[in-house]
């Protein structure tokens, strides 16, 4: 049988390891979320950063020549 001293450092490290476990949990979460927002911020910038370069691809264009 196991002494009480025993069973409790054994709670003890395992309530550390389920500490960690939510610790990395919530990183990964937070990573993920971060990475989801800047998808959508870029997906939401890149119509108007489109429309930005034809403006200036319009401008720059040279006048056609005419024979």
């Amino acid at each position: 049988m196991l002494s009480y001293t025993t069973v409790q450092s054994l709670g003890q490290v395992r309530l550390e390891e389920m500490h960690e476990q939510a610790r990395r949990a919530a990183l990964a979460k937070t990573a993920r979320r971060a990475r989801r927002a800047q998808r959508h911020r870029a997906a939401h910038r890149t119509p108007s950063a489109l429309a930005g370069l034809i403006r200036r691809t319009d401008r720059r264009a040279p006048a056609p020549e005419t024979l």
